[in-house]
């Protein structure tokens, strides 16, 4: 099997330490949770672990029913107490004050009453099941707001498991089959454009370091790192470049065309290119993609005008 190249990011503290020799070998880590929990901490983008989220739905599920069935047993005990008030049997003045006073009704639970005491125990029961299940809502919640690893990551994380499988029992299969996809990322990139992901996934070995980060073992060869900041330069510098030629490749050729059809072409066609590498290139929303596109096309109109006047002049 070929090494495993895993492409991954500078933290910023690593280019401080860009003058580490690469002679030094540093020691292997165990085999087993040590190297993977290596690999995991070495860099932010690598914080990606299992969701859950199959076995999540079944436990809110089962706490669902629980509660439901604690809920229909409570419902029980209020009818069968508004039986004994309605009947005005014996114990019809007691039952109905514990049903009105909280004091009362606890008070008599203390003291050993069967019918309150079984009562509280159900309350309070209620009352833990319900904290368990609207904690997992919101933790679910929370989990859910999470992100997916970028494919760049998932396959560098996968592909070292694969290779190396340093976990035997039921964890071997903790990234296999369709566990890729029930995974979650720590850390959200900043920027992560179009471009950017482009870049990354794609160009990632024309930027990568040639200095070894001192802590990676000998095994770890297969990977490589590029700068974060080389890659945001260059997408601001291919940005930057790409609005400039489509502005100034439009008026270039707006000028030296006379006919007016023609003229309506270049419009149009330059128009559907700025609005494409918008659309492809960043994450802008539709209203921001509608908005530059009108500008850029009331530019090139005021432009048509301004030159139609200064011919008929």
């Amino acid at each position: 099997m070929p090494p495993i190249r895993i492409i991954k990011r500078f933290s910023s503290y690593l280019s401080k330490n860009d003058d580490i020799s690469e002679t030094v070998q540093p020691k292997p880590y165990l085999e087993g949770f040590p190297s993977l929990s290596a690999l995991l901490s070495s860099d932010p983008d690598l914080q990606v672990y299992r969701r859950f989220n199959r076995l999540t739905a079944r436990n809110l599920l089962y706490l669902q029913a629980e509660i439901l069935d604690l809920e229909t047993r409570l419902k029980e005990f209020d009818t069968e107490d508004l039986e004994v008030v309605s009947s005005e049997e014996s114990e019809w003045m007691e039952v109905k004050l514990s049903s009105q006073c909280w004091e009362v009704f606890r008070e008599r639970a203390e003291d050993g009453c069967p019918r309150e005491k079984e009562r509280l125990d159900l309350i309070l029961k209620v009352r833990e099941r319900l904290g368990d299940y609207q904690d997992a809502l919101i933790r679910q919640s929370h989990l859910l707001n999470l992100d997916n690893p970028s494919l760049r990551v998932r396959g560098a994380v996968t592909g070292w498991f694969d290779e190396k499988r340093p976990l035997v029992g039921n964890a071997r299969n903790m990234f296999n089959g369709r566990a890729r996809h029930d995974m979650v990322s720590l850390r959200t990139p900043l920027d992560q454009d179009r471009l950017t992901t482009l870049l990354q996934t794609y160009l990632g070995h024309v930027f990568k370091s040639r200095k070894k980060y001192k802590d990676h073992p000998q095994d770890w060869e297969g990977m490589y790192y590029f700068p974060e900041a080389t890659v945001k330069h260059i997408v601001s510098f291919v940005s930057v470049l790409l609005a400039a030629t489509l502005l100034v490749g439009a008026i270039t050729s707006l000028y030296f065309v006379k006919r007016p059809s023609t003229v309506i072409g270049i419009l149009a066609a330059f128009t559907t290119l700025f609005a494409g590498s918008i659309g492809l290139l960043t994450n802008a929303r539709k209203v921001d993609i509608y908005a530059a596109t009108a500008a850029y096309a009331a530019v090139l109109v005021v432009f048509v005008g301004n030159l139609g006047m200064s011919n008929s002049n």
